[in-house]
């Protein structure tokens, strides 16, 4: 699940993390046409600015976040639904920016990738876990988790891993989550019904 999405599902239902990717973090990009000469997010005061969805972590829950906090910067949010759209919003000049994550970012073709520029880059955090709910008895959790840390130990689970994708799948624990909690990403989430 999305790990902010996490926090928000433990604090009201309590849910638990098991597992996540060991082998990379999650991070935000914001991305500007190469052509534009914006290179300091200061620029962007009050213009358009394409995100994928309200509530997308990197690319927008903890962008805007930091926009606001570390630059004093609000901008116009224009929500296209996906990454790919944000890429394309920017290309075409719909949007002066964009926020994305770099793992979208580097699936563009070569010559999207060519003509963006990235301006900022989000803190890193853990990346999205498999939780659990506390009512699911713990020794059913303790199974789960052994059978998809299993899975990461051979050549054939690896594999199936990798189409999640999941480089190297490890236990999570709250801990590793525990620093969106000061974010203050809840002035900028989108209720969920």
């Amino acid at each position: 699940m999305n790990p902010y999405y996490l926090v928000m599902a433990n604090e009201t239902a309590g849910y638990i993390p098991l597992v996540c990717d060991h082998g990379r973090q999650l991070f935000g990009v914001l991305v500007v046409r190469k052509d534009s000469g914006i290179d300091d997010p200061r620029q962007l005061q009050g213009k358009p600015v394409a995100f994928p969805s309200p509530n997308a972590l990197g690319a927008s829950l903890q962008m805007r976040q930091e926009l606001h906090d570390r630059f004093g910067v609000t901008t116009r949010p224009q929500y296209v639904k996906t990454h790919d759209s944000v890429y394309l919003n920017v290309l075409l000049g719909k949007t002066v920016a964009g926020g994305g994550v770099q793992k979208t970012l580097n699936r563009q073709k070569p010559a999207y990738r060519k003509a963006l520029r990235i301006i900022h880059a989000t803190t890193r955090v853990a990346p999205h876990p498999f939780a659990a709910l506390p009512s699911v008895p713990e020794k059913v959790r303790n199974a789960v988790k052994q059978a998809l840390l299993e899975m990461g130990r051979d050549q054939s689970g690896r594999k199936l891993l990798a189409r999640i994708p999941m480089k190297e799948i490890g236990p999570a624990s709250l801990s590793d989550y525990e620093p969106l909690k000061n974010m203050g990403l809840e002035r900028f989430a989108a209720k969920l019904d």
